[in-house]
């Protein structure tokens, strides 16, 4: 698994991920992100800017954990491995989650740059330092070099253990062309930032069933998943994509429009599945730890904690 993530973070580095997609948030719409050309030699300020994401981030479930990424970085999914990028492209951030089986911390950094090294890059890097990130123990490393193309970079590594064989490794580089003080004056910063946004999900966790028969059948109890309308939308697709029948069958949904209440805004869903077709009410405005309705389980815990 590690060389084929490696062999998807490669190529993305070398070929730039020209694709990128994104969410389509709703009831607010999505601003259009657009390619902008690369630039070669650009000086860039040498005083370390204010990194202010805001609120406006989206919310994406990746394989064992959650990640929010600020607009207007471009991303794309894939599998159990997210790559982020900023407009110009001179930094490529990747998280992938994996089985490490008995892999150390150390190893798992050894074993991605290894296999990217492999292919073609180059790097040399620091002695590792502990990290800790929701919680878990993991280490960081500086490194120093170049990708398999000749593009010389400079960034960071990380690997952090969540269960005793699941980890998230994380690779960010800086396209040193753009300005050597690059990574140092900003983007470590962006990256220290979206680390810092990481949740782990216990895939082996419960699934809680509310007792309540009201639970998100009534505009009065509806499913709080928080966020608001940037994160809002992808946390209750990440609720409703974890949501199964009475006897574990696959469902199906349909946003049928929103309402509004004394308090906020509702999101109206079909459930539709073997003999079931159900409404439920979702609430992108308000939180509290989601739960199945009545009638319904889950494949696992939701991967849906306070935003």
């Amino acid at each position: 698994m590690t060389k084929k993530i490696a062999s998807i973070l490669v190529l993305c580095l070398q070929l730039a991920c020209g694709v990128f997609s994104t969410p389509e948030p709703t009831p607010t719409p999505q601003p259009t992100f657009t390619s902008t050309p690369v630039p070669t030699n650009t000086a860039q300020p040498t005083s370390i800017p204010e990194i202010d994401f805001g609120d406006m981030t989206f919310f994406e479930v990746v394989e064992n954990f959650t990640i929010s990424i600020p607009y207007p970085y471009l991303y794309e999914v894939r599998g159990n491995i997210v790559v982020i990028a900023n407009e110009e492209r001179s930094l490529f951030i990747s998280f992938a989650g994996d089985n490490g089986g008995s892999l150390s911390l150390d190893e798992i950094i050894n074993d991605y740059l290894g296999s990217l090294e492999a292919r073609g890059a180059n790097f040399e890097k620091s002695q590792s330092e502990k990290i800790i990130v929701d919680g878990f123990e993991g280490i960081v490393v500086n490194i120093v070099g170049e990708l398999g193309n000749g593009i010389p970079v400079e960034g960071k590594a990380i690997a952090v253990l969540n269960t005793s064989d699941s980890f998230v490794f994380g690779l960010a580089t800086t396209d040193t062309t753009y300005g050597e003080d690059l990574w140092e004056n900003k983007h470590q910063f962006v990256f220290d930032e979206l680390i810092e946004s990481i949740k782990f999900v216990n895939s082996n966790g419960s699934c809680i069933i509310s007792t309540d028969s009201t639970y998100g059948y009534t505009e009065e109890n509806p499913i709080k998943v928080g966020g608001g309308a940037f994160d809002g939308p992808s946390r209750e697709r990440a609720y409703l994509d974890n949501l199964l029948g009475p006897n574990g069958e696959n469902l199906s949904y349909e946003r049928q429009g929103s309402t509004s209440t004394d308090t906020t805004i509702l999101d109206i869903y079909i459930i539709i599945g073997s003999g079931i077709n159900e409404t439920l009410y979702l609430d992108e405005y308000n939180y509290s730890e989601p739960q199945a309705p009545v009638g319904f389980t889950c494949k696992a815990e939701f991967p849906l904690s306070a935003p």
